[in-house]
C-alpha cells in the first residue's frame, strides 16, 4: 500500500464560526463567470472530522450546504441558494483539503474528496496506474466530474462514475454513510452519479489499472453539403471506429449576410491501442481548451489519460458558450444528428437582434470564431446507474446499448450577455422538440432544461433514487431549485416560492 496525505490545516476555520454566526457573505462563479450566487458563507473544513463537526452543527438550523468543485459547468447544478432567497442561511463547501489517498495491491484507490484530476492523474502515473477513461480536459474535481456524469468517448468505454467501486458519503445529519460495490451495490448505483443532491462524498475509492500507450490520429474529412449524407457518415464513422471524437459539423455566423451558414467539414480525432515505447508527445500540443488546432492531420502517442485528455493551459478563447450535450441510442444517430442540426441551422432570423457590430475574429491559438455553432460527437457504452444519462433502462430488447452523443455549443462574442441568455432560451427548445423521439437524456453539467415529467421517463428508478434523497437530506439541505424543479423534489419546492 502506498499513502499520500496533504492538508493546508484548520486555519481556514477560523474564517468563520462554526456556527454560521459573522460570516461574510461569498459570491461563487462557475469558470466562464456567467452563472453565479452569492450565499451566507464559505467554509473550508482542514480535514474529515472538521467537515462532521460543521455538517451535524448545521442540521438543527437546516442550513442549505453546496459543495463546489472547480465550477467547471454550464448549467445550476452546483449553484448554491442565493442569500435571502430562503429564510435559510447559504453556505458553499469546499473539500480542497481532503488531499489523503491509498493505493492498493489490488489497484484499487482510494482518496479524499479534494483531489483533483490534474493532481490525481499524474500521482497514479507515478505509480503505474492510469484510470479506464476521460473525459477531454483534466481541469475537474474528480468527484465533481464523476457524480455528474462526466464521460469522455467510447463504445466499449463507460463514464467516470463506473470506475467507483465505493463511496464515503456524509448525510446532511452528519452521519457517515460506507458504500459499496460488494456489500451495497444498489446503493452504489445510485450515489455514483449522486449529483450533490444524495450527500456530501468526502471520499472515494476507484479500480485503476496499469498504465498503458495510445496512439492518437487527427484527421481531417471534407463532408458532403447535404446535411442527410453528412450525418449518415458521421454514423458511419460512429460504426468504425471504437473511441473516436468527431469534431463538426459547425455554424458560423456571416456578419454581411446575417445568416447561419453550413461548414461541413470534420475533424476525426480516434485512438488506438499501440506498443509504442518512445517519449510520450501528446500533451505537448493537444486541442482542448481551444488553445491547440486539431483541424489537421496529427499523429501522437502518449499515455491513455493524456493522449485523451489534457492539463489546464491557461485561457486561450475569451468568449461565453450557451453548451448542450445530449444522449441517446446510438441508432438514433444519423437521424437525429441531421434534425438537431437542420434546427439549429434555422435560428438564423432570431439571432439577428442580438449581434455585435465588431464580432471578435479567430483568436491566436485558432480557437473558435465568435457567434457561430460548433457541434460535436462522441460515444459512450451504457450502464445500470439510476441517473445516468446512459443507462439502459429504458432501451428496446434489441438495442446495443451504446449510445451517442450531440454537444451543441453556441458561442456569443466576449460579453454579449443578451445573446448568451438568448442561447439559453433557445437550448431549452430541443428536449421539448426531439426528446421523446429520439430518447435523448441531457448531460447533467451542461445546460440541461427538462422537468420531472420528462426526468421520470428517462430514468425509470428515479421514486427509488428519491426516496434515498429524502434520507440522506430530510430537510432539503442539499437540494437548489435547479434540482428540485428538475426532479420534482416536491417537499422542497416550498424553499423557492
Amino acid at each position: 500500500m502506498v499513502g499520500f496525505s496533504s492538508s493546508l490545516g484548520t486555519a481556514f476555520l477560523s474564517l468563520l464560526a462554526l456556527n454560521g454566526l459573522g460570516a461574510l457573505a461569498h459570491r461563487w462563479f462557475n469558470w466562464q463567470f456567467d452563472i453565479t450566487c452569492e450565499a451566507t458563507g464559505y467554509f473550508v473544513p482542514g480535514n474529515e472530522a472538521d467537515l462532521v463537526e460543521f455538517v451535524r452543527t448545521q442540521y438543527p438550523q437546516k442550513t442549505l450546504l453546496k459543495p463546489v468543485g472547480n465550477g467547471h459547468g454550464f448549467g445550476n447544478l452546483t449553484t448554491c441558494v442565493n442569500d435571502g432567497e430562503s429564510n435559510r442561511d447559504s453556505y458553499i463547501l469546499s473539500l480542497t483539503n481532503l488531499k489523503h489517498l491509498e493505493i492498493f495491491e489490488n489497484k484499487t484507490v482510494t482518496f479524499g474528496g479534494g483531489w483533483d484530476l490534474i493532481d490525481l492523474i499524474p500521482t497514479l502515473e507515478e505509480n503505474g496506474l492510469q484510470v479506464a477513461n476521460l473525459g477531454s480536459e483534466m481541469v475537474q474535481n474528480y468527484i465533481g466530474a464523476a457524480t455528474t456524469g462526466t464521460h469522455g468517448t467510447g463504445k466499449q468505454h463507460q463514464n467516470l462514475a463506473n470506475q467507483i467501486i465505493g463511496l464515503r458519503v456524509l448525510n446532511a445529519k452528519g452521519d457517515i454513510h460506507i458504500i459499496s460495490q460488494e456489500h451495497t451495490p444498489d446503493l452504489l448505483k445510485a450515489h455514483r452519479i449522486g449529483i450533490g443532491a444524495l450527500g456530501i462524498v468526502v471520499e472515494v475509492t476507484l479500480q485503476a489499472e496499469p498504465l498503458s500507450f495510445l496512439k492518437r490520429t487527427s484527421k481531417v474529412v471534407e463532408g458532403p453539403q447535404d446535411i442527410t449524407k453528412l450525418y449518415e457518415m458521421i454514423a458511419e464513422y460512429g460504426d468504425k471506429y471504437e473511441q473516436v471524437n468527431i469534431i463538426g459539423p459547425n455554424l458560423d455566423w456571416n456578419v454581411t449576410t446575417e445568416e447561419l451558414v453550413p461548414r461541413t467539414s470534420l475533424t476525426l480525432v480516434y485512438w488506438e491501442e499501440t506498443d509504442y515505447t518512445g517519449a510520450p508527445n501528446c500533451s505537448v500540443d493537444f486541442c482542448a481548451n481551444d488553445c491547440g488546432r486539431c483541424d489537421r492531420d496529427y499523429v501522437c502517442y502518449d499515455y491513455n489519460n493524456y493522449a485523451i485528455a489534457t492539463p489546464p493551459a491557461g485561457i486561450c478563447y475569451r468568449g461565453f458558450m450557451g453548451q448542450f450535450e445530449h444522449f441517446f441510442p446510438i441508432e438514433n444517430l444519423a437521424e437525429a444528428g441531421r434534425d438537431y442540426f437542420n434546427y439549429a441551422l434555422s435560428q438564423s432570423d432570431r439571432m439577428k437582434p442580438y449581434q455585435l457590430d465588431n464580432p471578435i475574429e479567430e483568436g491566436l491559438h485558432g480557437g473558435y470564431l465568435s457567434d457561430d455553432v460548433t457541434v460535436i460527437t462522441r460515444f459512450i457504452k451504457g450502464d445500470d446507474n439510476w441517473l445516468s444519462p446512459v443507462n439502459k433502462d429504458n432501451l428496446p430488447a434489441n438495442a446495443s446499448g451504446i449510445f451517442a452523443t450531440l454537444e451543441y455549443s453556441w458561442i456569443p462574442s466576449y460579453n454579449n450577455y443578451t445573446l448568451q441568455w438568448f442561447y439559453q432560451d433557445l437550448l431549452k427548445e430541443f428536449i421539448p422538440v426531439f426528446g421523446e423521439k429520439y430518447n435523448v437524456r441531457p448531460h447533467w453539467n451542461k445546460m440541461l432544461f427538462n422537468n420531472e415529467t420528462y426526468a421520470s421517463t428517462i430514468y425509470p428508478k428515479i421514486n427509488s433514487w428519491l426516496d434515498i434523497q429524502e434520507q440522506m437530506d430530510p430537510h432539503c439541505q442539499f437540494v437548489n431549485e435547479f434540482l428540485a424543479e428538475s426532479l420534482g423534489i416536491e417537499r422542497c419546492m416550498s424553499l423557492f416560492q
